[in-house]
């Protein structure tokens, strides 16, 4: 059953990447639409192995895919219209998402842990939620010490999962305008993820007495992100790929 579907999806998604071009054009295409395509129809046949190498496709699967979002960035590709990139970014993450419930379902039964002890399982990725408090750059480089970041958030999915483990307290995530402009820390592009700012937010507010405005984003409360003043000290979220 699960052989099947995975082959009825790399052929449905096979076929739209015919539609969309010719055989012709697609071995030549070096625009980032039609590599898209192409790797998406390519990586969902993988998936329609045996049992035994789903672990494997999965994991060559994962990396192409990881590949071809960390490329798609609306800033380098102009040309390309904003629409189009941000449907690709939220269809390759949902594709991610599938593949960390693939992940979990063939996991279930093993001795092998997805995330290490502490840490919580979501999709592809292990997070960790802090008991102590630091400063935004203090929280950084604690989570790189853990070989990992402060929280990417890629998508609707991954917000809801870190607002039901926050339970409506406030953490830094790892988004900054310290340079004028909002950026993630992993450098996925902010322009085509989804934003998920609290209503009037963000507002560089400076009533805070602090000195300056506010480069950092949290999640506050349980609701959505806010930006804060950097040298607030507040618990963090750090993120950081599973190892399967």
């Amino acid at each position: 059953m699960r052989k099947n579907t995975y082959a009825n999806m790399g052929d449905l998604h096979l076929k739209r990447m015919k539609n969309a071009s010719t055989a012709k054009e697609i071995p030549a295409a070096k625009n980032t639409h039609h590599r898209v395509i192409l790797i998406l129809g390519i990586l969902l046949m993988f998936i329609s192995c045996s049992h035994s190498s789903e672990v494997q496709s999965i994991r060559r699967a994962v990396r192409n895919l990881e590949e071809v979002q960390t490329a798609i960035n609306y800033d380098e590709n102009p040309n390309l219209p904003y629409e189009v990139m941000a449907s690709f970014s939220s269809e390759i993450q949902r594709i991610l998402e599938f593949m960390g419930k693939m992940a979990e379902e063939l996991y279930k039964n093993s001795s092998n842990p997805l995330c290490s002890e502490g840490w919580s399982h979501y999709g592809l990725s292990c997070y960790y939620l802090s008991s102590d408090r630091k400063l935004w750059n203090n929280a950084k480089e604690d989570c790189e010490n853990k070989e990992a970041h402060l929280v990417v958030i890629n998508g609707q999915e991954e917000m809801n999962f870190l607002l039901g483990i926050t339970n409506k307290q406030t953490f830094w995530i790892g988004l900054t305008d310290a340079d004028g402009t909002w950026r993630w820390v992993d450098g996925t592009s902010y322009d085509i993820t989804p934003k998920f700012w609290i209503e009037g937010q963000p507002d560089d507010w400076q009533g805070h007495g602090f000195g300056g405005g506010e480069d950092c984003a949290v999640i506050r409360d349980g609701r959505g992100w806010n930006d804060g003043h950097c040298s607030e000290i507040i618990k963090y979220i750090c993120e950081k790929k599973m190892t399967f």
